[in-house]
Order: structure tokens, then C-alpha cells, then sequence
């Protein structure tokens, strides 16, 4: 009890430092940046004028003439009509269907949409991709490359991505190993680590993933996925595989230990998985990882996140009568991952940790713990996603935190379906980013112990069930179950 409180003082403490020491000036008035800030913020101030909003985004990439885009606005945006400001109102009553005002209209409308998905995807090649790790740098940041799209549908575009996965080592190594050393991000309490970092999708391997048939899925992408381990390590590049949907979690976990358990890999610690801490069963895969990893006798990393298809996974098991694997509560999400950040600093000899948040409460969590255990700097790593929280990344850096940023690159096709995780992450009513930035809520209330607002979280009346405190928001409200 005693560390305890111990760890609570320390974490409030960071916690309020990287507050205070957070610049929110924001950008110049009336700037590009500005104007997109201004875009985001009317997304979050209404639930129906987002849902279109990510509506449209979404179906954008599949609209091939002008009519077409036109039409959508009008009907995607004109059901929430009366919500939108004046100005907007007019100029749907005004749009214009066909001729040089109609492609005009439509061309603005393509170009915003590129603009806000370059916000969060940082180009659309591998110089584009060199430039964006170059500006990163710069600012003392480290980096992972993910190449968008999601699960592939035949053969010929799971090869094609294994070809994209070693064009990008290879180009990325290239040019990021010919750049000027930076001891923060280029070194570990060990020494060097890899500059090169990338995370692959194994879904996008193999056309028919199937968790139904985990060994012969197995089988097939660990066939693909040799040639980029091989190509990686002789370039002294990172590889991390990222976790997806809730289906495909324990055949990508089994795949992971298989081809590390290899003879030509068993050694090899340049190699990470991203593991969700709002699955409910997440602890219990961090154990069988830290038993595979002492057997294996090689360290591997371990990106501890929160998860982002919390929507997605609760609607397929209530459509499928399955239970639902994701904690059903914001709070609980925050509490498991500091249960989880516990264990990983406890066993990082086999599982070495990066925690991935924007949420200043959960990384404080994670600095205080380190800071009480001795670890010594260099000893962890901070990673958050591209186009966000960058006044939270630069006080980290400041701080002497190595911090990586998930950095997206590919198509804005394919990529898609990535923006539209991030804008309903970056605008949800649970944000830690739009209670922080957006709606100023004090820090003190940020900061609370998730374990705390559970206690708090359910008080019977009067046969209902009411939530007396902020729970999966950082503002009040209250919430009745039946």
C-alpha cells in the first residue's frame, strides 16, 4: 500500500508537469492548420454532423465523377441540415450538380478530404515516407512505418503487399541509416536499437486468413513473412506485427512465436507485437508471452495499447450471441492498462515495453512506475500516432522520452479505413484528446485513478444503477442501467 501511494504521488505529479509544460497556443489564425482544427472541431461539437461527416469520408474513395460526389453531400449532409452552421446550409442549398461549378465543388471536396487524411497518413510513397521520418527526427522523434490497408481479398495482392513490406526496408534503410545520429531515439539502456522500424499486417499476407484453420494460416503467411524477417535483420531494421480485429488475435499471436521460435530467428530481439489492453483476456496473453519469450531466450517487444475497434468488436458479438472481449467501460480499459503496464515493467528481461497512449494519465502511470523500479533511461519507450498530440509528444521529448510515432503511409484509397478510426478516436465522446484540448476539462480530472472512478462508478437507486461520476468521459455525466 505504501508503493502505492507512492506511485499515485509520482504519477499525479508527472502527470501535472506534462500538462503545465504542454504549449496550447494551437496554430496561426487563419492558417491551413487552422482551418483543419476548425473542420475537426465542428465534427466534435455534434454526434449526427460526425457520423455523416465519417460517412461520406468513408465512401469518398468509390465516387468516380462529380455528380456523384455532389449527390452524396446533398444527401449525406442535408439529413442533418438544421445542425449545420448557417454559411454550410446555404452553400448545400446552392451546390451545384453538373457543369464547371459541379467539378469544381467536386475537385475542392476531393483535395479537402486528401488534406485532412495527410493529417494522419504521411504520404502516399517511400520518399514521401523518408520525408515525413526526416521532419520527425528532426524533433527528436522516433519512428514506425505502417503500410495502410486492410485484410487483403486474393493471392496477388497478398504478394503485393510482401513486395511493398521489401521495398520498404529497403528504401527506408537506405536513407534513414545515412541520417545523423540522435542518442535519444537511436539508443536503448543497451545500446543501439534499430532506426528502421516497420509494422506489418499479417492479415495482408494471406488472402484467406482464417482463424478456423489457425495452423494452415500458419503455415502460408509465415512463408511469406520469412523473406521481410530475413531482409529486416540484415538491414538491422525493427519489426513489429500489429494485432487487428478480435478473430484473427490468438492465430497472429501463434503465428509470432512460431516463426520467432525458428532456429534462423530464435535470437533475434529486433521484433515487437502490439498487444490491446481492452481485450479482457489480454492478461492472460501477456503471460503465455512472457513464458514463450524465457523459453525463447531472447527479449521481445511488446507495444501495449488500448485498442481501436472497441465499436466494431462489441456489435459482432452481440449480432453473433459471442461475449464481448472488450472491457464495456472507458475506465476499466484505463485501469486494465495500468495492471498491464505494471506486468510488463515487472518482466520487461522478456518483455520489453512500449506503451502506446495519448492518454497523460496512462504514460504518467508508466514514468512513475519505471522511475520507482530503478529502470534506467532509455529503459522504455513512449509511442503515439501520427498527426496527433504532437504538443504531448514534444513535452515528452523535452522530458527525455524516447517517443515513437506510428506513421501510416499508402494510398488514400486503402487508407481510408484508417482515417476513419483515427477521426472517431480522435472526435469520440471519450476522447482524452477532445477533453484535453478541445474542452479544457482540468487536468486534476484527467488524471484520476481509473481505479478510483470504478469505486465511484455504480451507486443503486431506486432498483436502477447510476453513474455519480465521470466515467467514460472525462466530463460529467451521468449514465442509468437497467
Amino acid at each position: 500500500m505504501v508503493f502505492d501511494a507512492a506511485v499515485e504521488e509520482l504519477t499525479q505529479r508527472i502527470g501535472k508537469e506534462i500538462f503545465a509544460r504542454v504549449d496550447n497556443t494551437g496554430p496561426f489564425p487563419f492558417s491551413p492548420a487552422w482551418w483543419d482544427d476548425r473542420i475537426m472541431d465542428l465534427s466534435m461539437r455534434d454526434e449526427a454532423v460526425k457520423l455523416q461527416m465519417f460517412r461520406f469520408t468513408d465512401v469518398l474513395p468509390q465516387l468516380e465523377t462529380p455528380a456523384a460526389i455532389v449527390q452524396h453531400l446533398r444527401e449525406y449532409f442535408g439529413e442533418v441540415r438544421d445542425r449545420l452552421p448557417w454559411l454550410a446550409r446555404l452553400g448545400l442549398r446552392l451546390l451545384p450538380t453538373h457543369g464547371p461549378l459541379g467539378a469544381a465543388m467536386a475537385e475542392v471536396t476531393r483535395w479537402s478530404a486528401r488534406r485532412l487524411a495527410r493529417k494522419f497518413i504521411a504520404g502516399s510513397n517511400i520518399p514521401e515516407a523518408v520525408e515525413a521520418v526526416r521532419r520527425m527526427r528532426a524533433r527528436s522523434l522516433a519512428f514506425t512505418v505502417d503500410l495502410l490497408g486492410e485484410a487483403t481479398i486474393t493471392e496477388v495482392e497478398a504478394e503485393q503487399a510482401q513486395a511493398e513490406y521489401l521495398q520498404l526496408i529497403s528504401g527506408l534503410s537506405e536513407a534513414v541509416n545515412a541520417m545523423p545520429v540522435n542518442r535519444l531515439i537511436d539508443f536503448d539502456d543497451a545500446g543501439p536499437i534499430s532506426r528502421v522500424n516497420i509494422s506489418v499486417k499479417l492479415s495482408a499476407l494471406y488472402s484467406q486468413f482464417d482463424p478456423i484453420d489457425p495452423d494452415g494460416t500458419s503455415r502460408i503467411v509465415r512463408s511469406r513473412l520469412r523473406p521481410i524477417l530475413r531482409a529486416a535483420r540484415q538491414a538491422n531494421a525493427f519489426v513489429n506485427f500489429d494485432m487487428e480485429q478480435y478473430s484473427f488475435k490468438d492465430t497472429t499471436l501463434q503465428i509470432f512465436e512460431e516463426i520467432l521460435s525458428e532456429p534462423e530467428f530464435r535470437d533475434w530481439s529486433q521484433v515487437g507485437i502490439a498487444i490491446q489492453a481492452y481485450l479482457r483476456d489480454c492478461g492472460a496473453d501477456l503471460v503465455r508471452l512472457r513464458d514463450w519469450a524465457a523459453r525463447r531466450g531472447t527479449p521481445v517487444w511488446v507495444r501495449l495499447v488500448k485498442g481501436a475497434y472497441w465499436d466494431y468488436e462489441t456489435i459482432m458479438a452481440k449480432q453473433l450471441g459471442w461475449p464481448i472481449p472488450v472491457w464495456s467501460h472507458k475506465w476499466e480499459s484505463d485501469a486494465a492498462y495500468e495492471r498491464h503496464t505494471v506486468f510488463l515493467l515487472e518482466n520487461r528481461q522478456h518483455l520489453k515495453p512500449a506503451f502506446a497512449s495519448h492518454n497523460i494519465r496512462s504514460l504518467a502511470h508508466a514514468l512513475a512506475r519505471a522511475k520507482l523500479l530503478h529502470l534506467p533511461p532509455g529503459a522504455i519507450e513512449i509511442q503515439m500516432l501520427y498527426g496527433m498530440a504532437d504538443p504531448i509528444k514534444d513535452v515528452l521529448v523535452r522530458m527525455k522520452q524516447r517517443v515513437r510515432v506510428y506513421t501510416p503511409y499508402g494510398e488514400l484509397l486503402p487508407g481510408m479505413a484508417y482515417l476513419v478510426r483515427r477521426l472517431l478516436e480522435n472526435t469520440a465522446n471519450e476522447s482524452f484528446l477532445r477533453a484535453s484540448f478541445t474542452e479544457h476539462v482540468p487536468a486534476e480530472q484527467l488524471l484520476r485513478n481509473p481505479v478510483e472512478l470504478g469505486q465511484h462508478h455504480r451507486v443503486a437507486t431506486n432498483g436502477a444503477v447510476v453513474s455519480i461520476a465521470p466515467t467514460d468521459s472525462a466530463r460529467s455525466r451521468a449514465e442509468v442501467h437497467a
